[in-house]
């Protein structure tokens, strides 16, 4: 513990009148830090949840075209079927091989 001497003691007086006025105009040091890195956080946040809202959209977007690409690939191939059945190109014939003596 330092030593008191008649040096280091300052009077009430002195001490008020050597501290800085604060008004609304000053802003603290203490509330600059957690201000910066709350907005920086905050921005973090916003960007990793706007990705988050994009991902989701587009996710839900390939969903409903892997659907459609389904139904229309059925589709598709039950009207391929029904041509070659009605040309009869769907009948299958099995060849026959000439009798080699």
């Amino acid at each position: 513990m330092p030593r008191l001497t008649k040096n280091n003691i300052i009077s009430p007086a002195a001490a008020f009148a050597s501290r800085r006025e604060l008004n609304n105009k000053t802003m603290k040091r203490e509330f600059v830090f957690p201000l910066v890195v709350g907005l920086i956080l905050g921005g973090l946040v916003m960007v990793f949840w706007q990705f988050n809202t994009r991902l989701n959209n587009a996710a839900n977007a390939m969903a409903q075209i892997e659907t459609a690409v389904s139904q229309n690939t059925k589709a598709v191939s039950d009207i391929v079927t029904f041509i070659n059945n009605a040309s009869g190109q769907g009948q299958q014939t099995t060849p026959t091989t000439p009798d080699v003596k």
